[in-house]
């Protein structure tokens, strides 16, 4: 799944909090993502990612599964996207541009508590190695991870945040830690139907001798209408493994 998703979270979380279980809800989003930074190396990797997600919601539970077109431009030691990315140790090559599909990553989530004053919501999740590992957009292994999703609305704003593990495949002759991670953030409800926020990601780091993951983002939400919704945002990262800068728009169709 593109990693430009808790602008998703969260207002999927004050949908939650605020309004009726749904019957059975298919909601089906496409997105075009940009990334660029150095990630520790001489030279900058620019990435362009084309999301396609499914999501179903049916009472307390949700499924989803996301599965990007990746084309990226650099020097050859990044592996894969967002925060899967990993530092490739020791195969930094010349510039190149390599482009294909990325990993399917399939989730179910379940909510676990659901009231006026908190919205609890624990997610098991599976990435699948569809990527090409002989162009670095994916490791070409299979990683699980576990997170609990919360959220709660104090005077009108919505506070969210997650705390996760993350258990890593290892490509022949790595051998990559399983790190946590986690994120905070807050939104507003300016009108009836736009949502904006901010939101700070971090992700241990997966290498010995790679950097954590530290980015912030600003996002907006619009409701177009009863079945469509558009989000936009922009991506400042503060660390060697995160993008310099990033932004992108995703567009929502509720079924």
């Amino acid at each position: 799944m593109i990693h430009r998703l808790r602008l998703a979270l969260a207002t999927a979380l004050l949908a939650a909090a605020t309004g009726p279980l749904q019957a059975g809800t298919l909601s089906m989003s496409v997105g075009l993502d940009y990334s660029t930074g150095d990630y520790g190396s001489e030279r900058d990797t620019e990435t362009w990612v084309l999301p396609l997600i499914a999501k179903y919601e049916t009472g307390p539970m949700t499924f989803k599964a996301s599965l990007p077109w990746i084309r990226t431009t650099g020097p050859g030691d990044v592996i894969g996207i967002g925060p899967d990315r990993i530092p490739a140790e020791g195969s930094e090559n010349e510039t190149a541009t390599e482009s294909g599909i990325g990993d399917l990553v399939l989730s179910g989530g379940y909510l676990l508590v659901r009231n006026s004053a908190l919205l609890l919501e624990v997610i098991g999740k599976v990435k699948l190695p569809t990527a090409d590992e002989d162009k670095a957009l994916g490791t070409g292994k299979t990683d699980f991870a576990l997170q609990l999703d919360a959220a709660t609305v104090v005077s009108g704003v919505t506070i969210f945040g997650t705390l996760g593990k993350k258990k890593y495949g290892d490509p022949d002759g790595r051998d990559y830690r399983d790190p946590l991670y986690t994120s905070i953030g807050a939104g507003y409800r300016v009108v009836p139907s736009t949502f904006v926020g901010a939101t700070y990601d971090w992700r241990d780091n997966v290498t010995r001798t790679g950097a954590e993951i530290q980015e912030a983002m600003l996002f907006a939400s619009h409701r177009l209408n009863d079945q469509w919704k558009l989000q936009g945002y922009l991506i400042h990262g503060f660390s060697e493994n995160s993008p310099d800068i990033g932004g992108g728009l995703i567009l929502t169709h509720i079924y």
